[in-house]
């Protein structure tokens, strides 16, 4: 993605409460106050200060809905989201352009050099074959804003609080006359947003609500949706909204239920006088021909629900706790965990090594918005949050880097749901990207494109700067999850009824598509295209035979292979497969000594830039490693440390990070890690920017698990690296919960640099051998609960595990 195109016209952010408020809480209460110290929760966020805007909200989300909560005491804005809710641009879609008739031309054209002629040309094509040039995706926006006022009381204590344990949100202020509870979640059982207003000594001062739509834009550049339907009666707010183009739209509706209290309606808002306490329920959902509207049945649904937040709330806790608590990593960080988030993310700015507290929070934070964004589909570029329609790249599924980086923790994370979330988008895309093969390619089997709004995958979004029309590789990298999945969790049925099928249909198009051979009998991958950068010598991202879209080829047909041999299936295919393999070109070595961007010996490399696509058989591939491949191992870490930052986006970060824990390199791991953390890409909220600054974007906090995990952990079936990408600067801690390729799940991995310490408990779901590496090399084995291991190297030991059977084994670390 490129800061260059969304920079210009952003909205404002709205601003949350009067200004006074904001200066009021300015000098925050000393966390040492018992009224702080109280409510700091046990593994979880808080900030001392209400949002200044949206961005900057606490997030509570079940996968489909979510909200955003300001935490303004006095004039709450609560933002609704809803999985599904995309914006349709147009009244109907546009399919790909017919381009395979002038493919022969195209790929004529790059094989004598003329690139730029090349794309020009495609272009020109696409244009006559009535493409209108380049599409967005249907963007993601918002639902409404729910807003909440009380009269202007000051507040003399405040706090608000992530709990990612329970996915509550609290928001709790003291006045001279009063404390104050206003809590939230959304359910994972019942599907209802929960929301309670309490006061300790009560009544609660007179309360309005009102729904009102949250678009930063002028009225006047409302042009995709017409003017909401919102209605308030006692009791009840509803929102009803009909999209300009296509016969969607989307319905939300709030039940209030004022103890004690009495409801009136008075211009438009709801008012409660002399409640103890109000709950509100609410719910947003989709409507395919908004004519056919649910409110009526919702309200019956909602007003079925027992008037009980801590009935509602303690089944969500235990379904949302137990997905969360799989997990855990301790650092040791003591009483530095009961620091408000902007301490601790003020104290890192003058910190050259990771505070380990703020590094616990946010492995947390990052698992708790993956399990908390994670519903029929995976995150998007905002995960399920937005405060703004249209917002930067639509806030789409970007899949060309974004996507993938936001999925890395899901299996070794302990999140195979989100897995499954993934799978769905995929297998509903599937007929699209037939299309997309077929029309841009006459080629059989699937090609993704770039991105999706998840109801079209139709490949339209490419221009001259980005020919992104060129990339063959997207289908095959959104398979190595669902590897990965499999090899973590051993799920029998999933490889044979979405891996396997997935995967032949990718080889299919590989098959069809590498019909060109170079003089040494290689297949030739023409048009090509690395995302999203351009061979330093040429003028134009269109080229020929990019790195990354060998390897992913390489690892679709090697996998493919692999997982049919083992099942005795395709036994007609397998050869075809395998002779396509052994015509794939090789990797290429620069100059420089650097693994080449372009396997091609025209085409040089540019180094500063974000994406890292090249490095694809590092991270998330398998395929460089220092036993197999010394030489290009040697040659991809040149290339890591060459590699520039280009325009600073966070996901060039993280995706350096993963590359270097693979590399087994503290050095460019940890360092890649900590510029993450300390240089302006964490709101207080511990939610994650795209450039330092600016651009609500999620592909750092879901990812960063992933990055810690991999710099403790490497695996793959039959071998368990320990410590591959760590040294003295995170000396100590424990990761529990960890799982590995290979059917593995790390129970406890405890390790103590200092004191040359490493502790490893772990089970497997299957009687395997499994050998066990320590590159720092093992001085000292011993097992404390399960078989004995054989040493057999410096740095290596074999364990004969049995299945379901604990094995727990003590490491002294050589030198």
């Amino acid at each position: 993605m490129d800061r260059r195109d969304f920079m210009k016209g952003m909205g404002l952010a709205l601003a949350a409460g009067p200004y006074w408020l904001r200066r009021a809480l300015a000098q925050p209460s000393a966390s040492s106050s018992p009224f702080v110290e109280a409510r700091i929760p046990e593994r979880g966020m808080y900030s001392l200060q209400p949002a200044a805007r949206w961005e900057e909200a606490l997030v509570a989300g079940n996968g489909t809905l979510g909200i955003l909560v300001y935490g303004d005491p006095l004039n709450e804005r609560i933002i609704f989201n809803h999985e599904l809710l995309y914006e349709p641009l147009r009244d109907e879609r546009v399919p790909p352009p017919n381009l395979a008739p002038y493919l022969p031309r195209i790929r004529a054209l790059m094989l004598e050099g003329r690139y730029r002629e090349a794309v020009a040309y495609s272009l020109e094509m696409a244009q006559r074959e009535g493409w209108p040039g380049l599409l967005w995706t249907d963007p993601y926006h918002p639902a409404f804003a729910l807003v909440l006022e009380m009269p202007t009381e000051t507040p003399t204590e405040y706090l608000r609080r992530t709990a990612f344990d329970t996915g509550e949100i609290g928001v709790f202020w003291r006045t001279a006359t009063d404390t104050y509870t206003r809590r939230a979640f959304v359910s994972r059982t019942d599907g209802v947003v929960v929301l309670e207003l309490s006061a300790e000594a009560g009544p609660l001062p007179d309360l309005t609500l009102h729904l009102e739509v949250q678009d930063v834009r002028p009225p006047e550049q409302r042009e995709g949706y017409h003017p909401p339907e919102i209605t308030a009666a006692p009791g009840w707010l509803s929102y009803r909204c009909a999209y300009v183009h296509t016969r969607r739209g989307y319905e939300g509706l709030v039940r209030v239920e004022a103890e004690g209290g009495t409801q009136t309606v008075r211009d438009g808002r709801l008012h409660v006088r002399g409640a103890r306490r109000v709950l509100l329920l609410a719910r947003v959902w989709t409507l395919d021909d908004v004519a056919a509207s649910r409110l009526a049945e919702e309200q019956a649904a909602l007003a079925a629900f027992p008037a009980d937040y801590d009935l509602l709330f303690a089944p969500h806790a235990a379904a949302h706790g137990a997905l969360f608590r799989r997990m855990k990593l301790d650092l040791e960080a003591g009483d530095d965990r009961r620091k408000s988030s902007e301490t601790l993310l003020a104290e890192q700015q003058t910190h050259e090594t990771i505070l380990p507290a703020l590094l616990e929070k946010l492995f947390d934070m990052g698992r708790y918005v993956l399990i908390s964004s994670c519903g029929h589909w995976p995150p998007n570029l905002v995960a399920l949050w937005t405060g703004e329609w249209r917002p930067p790249w639509s806030g789409d599924f970007t899949l060309d880097a974004n996507l993938n980086l936001q999925m890395a923790a899901a299996s070794i994370g302990a999140v195979p749901e989100a897995v499954a979330s993934l799978t769905r988008l995929l297998e509903g895309l599937l007929d699209d990207w037939r299309d997309n093969a077929r029309r841009l390619y006459g080629c059989e089997g699937v090609l993704s494109g770039s991105r999706t709004d998840g109801r079209c995958g139709w490949h339209t979004h490419f221009n001259a700067d980005y020919p992104l029309h060129f990339w063959t590789a997207g289908a095959g990298w959104l398979a190595q999850p669902l590897h990965e999945y499999a090899e973590v969790y051993g799920d029998e049925a999933f490889v044979r009824e979405h891996l396997i099928p997935y995967l032949r249909e990718v080889a299919r198009f590989y098959e069809t598509f590498l019909t060109v051979t170079d003089a040494e009998g290689h297949v030739v991958f023409v048009p090509s295209y690395s995302p999203e950068n351009r061979p330093g010598n040429l003028d134009t991202p269109g080229s020929i035979n990019a790195t990354m879209d060998i390897a992913v080829c390489r690892e679709v047909l090697s996998t493919l292979i692999a997982l049919c041999e083992a099942r005795g299936l395709e036994a007609d295919s397998l050869p075809r497969w395998k002779a396509l393999l052994d015509r794939l070109p090789p990797y290429l070595i620069n100059e420089d000594g650097a693994l080449k961007e372009w396997a091609h010996p025209d085409l040089a490399d540019n180094y500063d830039h974000r994406h890292l696509s090249h490095l694809y058989p590092v991270w998330p591939g398998h395929e460089i490693t220092p036993e197999a491949t010394p030489e290009l191992f040697e040659a991809a870490r040149r290339a890591a440390y060459l590699r520039g930052h280009e325009n600073d986006s966070a996901h060039g970060l993280v995706h350096l990070a993963l590359i270097g824990a693979r590399l087994k390199d503290p050095e460019l791991a940890y360092r890649s890690l900590r510029d993450l953390i300390r240089n302006g890409y964490l709101l207080p909220s511990l939610f994650s920017l795209h450039y330092p600054g600016n651009v609500y974007n999620a592909d750092l906090i879901n990812s960063l698990p992933a990055i810690v995990i991999e710099m403790l952990l490497y695996s793959r079936p039959g071998l368990l690296e320990l410590l591959p990408a760590v040294d003295e600067r995170l000396p100590r801690g424990t990761l529990h919960g960890a799982r590995a390729r290979g059917r593995l799940r790390v129970e406890r991995l405890r390790w103590d640099l200092p004191a040359r310490h490493v502790e490893l408990a772990l089970v497997s779901d299957t009687d395997r051998t499994l050998t066990l590496r320590v590159r720092r090399g093992i001085a000292e084995l011993q097992a404390i609960e399960g078989p004995t291991p054989e040493r057999t190297s410096a740095t290596d030991a074999t364990l004969q595990l049995a299945a379901r059977t604990p094995a727990t084994l003590q490491i002294r670390l050589a030198g």
